[in-house]
């Protein structure tokens, strides 16, 4: 009985080490140069085996959707670490200040209330550069 255990236990850490190759053999490699964005839809559809047009419009509609007034106005890209929220900015005053350059006297004029992009670096992206 305690052979045929061991036996049923060895050949199933031969699966999990057999599932584990594959995993090690497709390693990231490390690129030298900058990439398009044309370079990166068309990597990212070499890998799925998707259209590049398709890749480009899930990105699409998962930014409009997420952005829209009434979205969520917060996108976090998974595996990749980095989370794109929307922030709403205050308005502005008039004011004035004194340029550095001449020493005169300048009026900032006031902008209004408006939308901005703030992007986070989550967890995985910090310890990916580190290590």
């Amino acid at each position: 009985m305690a052979s045929l255990r061991q036996n049923t236990k060895a050949t199933s850490r031969k699966k999990s080490e057999e599932v584990a190759d594959p995993k090690l053999a497709m390693r990231v490699k490390a690129m030298k140069d900058k990439q398009t964005r044309v370079e990166i839809l068309q990597h990212i559809s070499d890998q799925t085996g998707l259209k590049r047009i398709e890749v480009e419009a899930v990105f699409t509609e998962m930014a409009k959707a997420h952005m829209k007034k009434q979205g969520s106005g917060e996108i976090m890209i998974p595996k990749l670490g980095l989370k794109i929220r929307k922030v709403r900015r205050k308005p502005t005053k008039k004011r004035v200040m004194v340029s550095p350059l001449t020493g005169k006297e300048v009026v900032i004029p006031p902008k209004p209330a408006r939308d901005d992009i703030k992007l986070i670096a989550l967890k995985g992206l910090k310890e990916s550069l580190v290590g």
